[in-house]
């Protein structure tokens, strides 16, 4: 469903928006390299992208919301007792919603994409610890938003990014962090697994060494799926998902409160669907991105000939 406001429409506060914008997002440049990376591999790591205060208001504040996981009796034989996906209701804590418009992540996905985005998703991933003797994981591999099923996968754009905060280290492989297909996204066929086994042969399967407080941005087209955790501790990590306004959010991401998109910035307000109508120029990030020089250049309904 899409986000809406409760009660009669709200249009998008114009004069609010002017004197709100540039304090709610800095700008951060979108490097050469950084764009040539993700163009290829489908996936960039930012390196320190939440400082050490961040990261522990958000595990208080995860482990609250998942305590009867967390407390769980230690069983290490059983991949689905030991994964936790929590989505519902994360948008409604106040250490989440501070993430939705982060200015180490939001300036590159805007470059990325467009200013025409919105929370398309949100997840919370915890990994308790398995047994690391266990056979092979059975994976899950697959592309995000699930356009293949209906248009195939040849010719498909990129639609969406998501950035995942590491809450926990991952210094080890199999340490509970998604693994990624490098260079899958722009494949125009279905993941090929050679019989019996549980990766992709053809393509480097990357397990990254990430820190806590590092972020990983990867896009809708790009093979990815869950890892299990065989490391001596839980693993935490924290995902949301941008997509264009006019493609609707998960149906688990609640209403906006009218009453709660009055006391954010409006670039919040945007991203966490102010406005309703996807005709409605995106005016909070149009103006962030004019202002930084990374407005990208219309796209014309017509041209003379």
């Amino acid at each position: 469903m899409y986000f809406t406001l409760l009660g009669s429409p709200v249009p998008p506060r114009r004069e609010a928006l002017e004197s709100e914008e540039g304090k709610s997002l800095d700008f951060v440049q979108l490097t050469p390299e950084q764009r040539r990376s993700f163009d290829e591999d489908g996936f960039l790591v930012v390196r320190n992208a939440l400082d050490t205060d961040t990261v522990g208001r958000l595990i208080d504040e995860g482990d609250r919301l998942a305590t009867s996981f967390v407390h769980k009796p230690e069983i290490l034989d059983r991949s689905e007792y030991n994964h936790l996906d929590l989505r519902p209701g994360l948008i409604q804590q106040r250490a989440f919603v501070g993430l939705v418009a982060h200015s180490s992540t939001i300036p590159l996905v805007v470059q990325l994409l467009s200013p025409n985005i919105h929370l398309h998703s949100i997840a919370l991933i915890y990994k308790r610890p398995e047994n690391p003797e266990a056979a092979p994981f059975r994976r899950g591999w697959h592309r995000d938003i699930r356009m293949s099923r209906d248009l195939g996968h040849r010719g498909l754009p990129r639609v969406g990014i998501k950035v995942c905060y590491c809450l926990t280290d991952f210094y080890a492989p199999n340490s509970g962090m998604t693994l990624f297909a490098r260079g899958s996204h722009l494949s125009s066929e279905a993941l090929a697994i050679p019989k019996g086994e549980v990766d992709p042969k053809n393509l480097e399967v990357c397990d990254l060494v990430l820190n806590s407080g590092d972020a990983v941005l990867f896009e809708n087209r790009i093979f990815h799926t869950a890892a299990p955790n065989r490391s001596d501790r839980m693993s935490r990590v924290v995902m949301y998902g941008y997509a264009y306004r006019w493609m609707k959010p998960e149906v688990y991401l609640e209403a906006a409160d009218s009453r709660a998109l009055d006391h954010v910035d409006g670039i919040s307000r945007q991203l966490l669907g102010g406005y309703r109508d996807v005709d409605t120029c995106p005016w909070a990030l149009e103006r962030w991105a004019k202002c930084h020089g990374v407005q990208p250049e219309p796209t014309p309904w017509t041209v003379e000939t």
